[in-house]
């Protein structure tokens, strides 16, 4: 140590030499190793010039491959993690790799009746000394219209601008400079997904508790605007801190490795609180990428907190499986992104191998889809007092997406289950859809024409046959329904308005077709092609 403090005394000869023990005690090994001499004697300086008027410098350097190192250095604040990693995603600049090193806490001064004399004295100067500082380092590359010494400019204005509201520390100044950033990571959001479907990417997650002084987790996903700011907003839900971060760019695949600890510095070992830590990664991962096509950019991202943090707080078994069972969870937040409905059946279903073990203790062989047997029931007792077909339409509907829902999640949860057993609960709920959605249209019909006769005056019989994989009760999650409907004769209805029966059976089947809405192409899709003539033979 002591060698090294002359070196660095001899290098950086206006740094106070009380400072430089500060700075050469409270850092680890592994910064002094991450950085050439010359980056370390221009981090002790920048980080000695610190003040309350000045609480941030910005060392910014463009290189002749394009690439961009921008390296903060500043007091330590809450939630300032996210507030640097935002400013720098509204500004342009993508972040490829990076470290984040922070001080050591201080040792504590002890107190007594022969020192405190002597503390009270010395407080100003020991309170500077003691405070936390960070250097926070990234390469990365920069899209903007501006050169790159107006686009420094504006980095370090736009730094010690909002850190400032930082230093002053009060609730609303705090919030202020939240603000500040969402609005410039939504200014910077609008125009990045222009042209271009978002979608759900895996995401890979490793928590390691052995052998260190910290939490230190890993994910590593394609990259996604804004992820840094949105996830450590998210870990602060649960009064985590981010003590150190590394990041690199594998392959086109981005690795962020978190060192983390709780609210009082200690390594988190409490399996509830990892078990939230995983699922704010994987909400906030997939969700930030929707952002930018949102109706609303500014509200979508600012509620996001407020959704992640009712959605995490500490469950109980009940609410594990509430959270579960609910398709509609994140629905609020899937129409702030302008997405589909349907986003969270989604997450779940492509997140499942994260989601399993974090789920599993709350399970305990428990079934979410209801008894076959009950299904009838139910979906009679869900259209009953509903008189109008559209109304009809729109029940039918959510119940049989529910069940379909909760049937696949069955599948899902449950890796032994046989894959006969998911057809077989798909083809019961298949065909008794498809029969009261025909009995719905079939009655609203009668009412119109009245009933179809046969030449011979008796009501005329019909039938609904299922086809391909409906017919082999080999239905998945994302199959046809196919169908061929008959009936016994020509004839007429017997209502005022009368029609042929050929044309009321059209009726039937275009309008049960219509009355049962796909959750989206080719889930439970009705399909009339494999008829006889297909598309050019009649409908019944």
């Amino acid at each position: 140590m002591k060698q090294r403090f002359e070196e660095f005394r001899r290098a950086c000869p206006d740094v106070d030499e009380g400072f430089l023990k500060e700075h050469l005690s409270r850092l680890g090994n592994r910064y002094f190793s991450s950085f050439g001499d010359e980056d370390l004697y221009s981090h002790l300086t920048g980080l000695s010039r610190l003040a309350s008027q000045h609480p941030v410098e910005v060392q910014l350097q463009a290189r002749r491959d394009g690439s961009v190192d921008c390296t903060i250095l500043s007091f330590d604040y809450p939630s300032e993690f996210s507030i640097i990693t935002g400013i720098l995603a509204g500004m342009g600049f993508s972040i490829h790799s990076g470290e984040v090193f922070t001080y050591k806490p201080a040792p504590l001064i002890p107190s007594g009746p022969h020192t405190k004399k002597k503390s009270a004295t010395r407080s100003a100067s020991q309170d500077h000394l003691a405070r936390r500082r960070i250097i926070d380092h990234f390469s990365g590359v920069l899209d903007t219209a501006l050169s790159f010494p107006n686009w420094a400019d504006e980095c370090r204005n736009n730094m010690e601008t909002i850190i400032g509201l930082l230093e002053r520390g009060e609730d609303g100044s705090v919030k202020e400079a939240k603000q500040k950033v969402n609005e410039m990571v939504v200014e910077r959001l609008a125009n990045f997904h222009k042209g271009s479907e978002p979608v759900l990417y895996p995401v890979q997650i490793e928590i390691e508790n052995e052998g260190e002084a910290f939490t230190r987790l890993k994910v590593v996903s394609e990259d996604t605007p804004a992820f840094l700011y949105a996830l450590s907003n998210a870990l602060s839900l649960h009064d985590i801190l981010i003590e150190n971060v590394k990041i690199r760019t594998i392959r086109g695949r981005v690795e962020d490795r978190l060192d983390l600890v709780d609210s009082r510095g200690q390594r988190i070992l409490d399996p509830e609180v990892l078990d939230r830590i995983k699922l704010s990664v994987l909400l906030t991962k997939q969700f930030t990428y929707f952002l930018g096509r949102a109706p609303d950019p500014y509200t979508a991202l600012s509620r996001f907190e407020h959704l992640v943090g009712n959605l995490l707080r500490p469950p109980s078994r009940g609410k594990w499986l509430q959270l579960l069972t609910n398709p509609h969870n994140l629905q609020d937040l899937a129409r702030l992104l302008g997405a589909s409905d349907f986003l969270w059946e989604d997450f779940i279903r492509l997140q499942y191998e994260s989601l399993l073990p974090m789920f599993q203790p709350h399970l305990e062989g428990h079934q979410f889809s209801e008894p076959a047997a009950t299904l009838q029931e139910r979906l009679d007792n869900a259209l009953e007092g509903i008189h109008s077909l559209e109304e009809q339409k729109r029940t039918l509907n959510e119940f049989k997406d529910l069940e379909i829902y909760l049937i696949d999640l069955d599948h899902i949860l449950h890796p032994g289950t046989d894959f006969s057993q998911l057809a077989e609960r798909l083809t019961q709920l298949a065909e008794i859809v498809v029969c009261k959605a025909s009995e719905l249209v079939y009655n609203n019909l009668v009412l119109k024409y009245g009933r179809p006769r046969t030449i011979a005056g008796l009501e005329a019989q019909f039938a609904i046959l299922g086809l391909g994989k409906l017919g082999g009760a080999a239905l998945g999650y994302a199959s046809d329904i196919e169908l061929l409907t008959v009936y016994n004769d020509n004839g007429r209805t017997d209502g005022e308005k009368t029609i042929e029966n050929a044309e009321f059976f059209s009726y039937l089947v275009r309008e049960t077709a219509r009355i049962i809405e796909a959750k989206r192409e080719g889930i439970f899709q009705v399909d009339l092609r494999l008829r006889p003539h297909g598309s050019a033979g009649p409908l019944a």
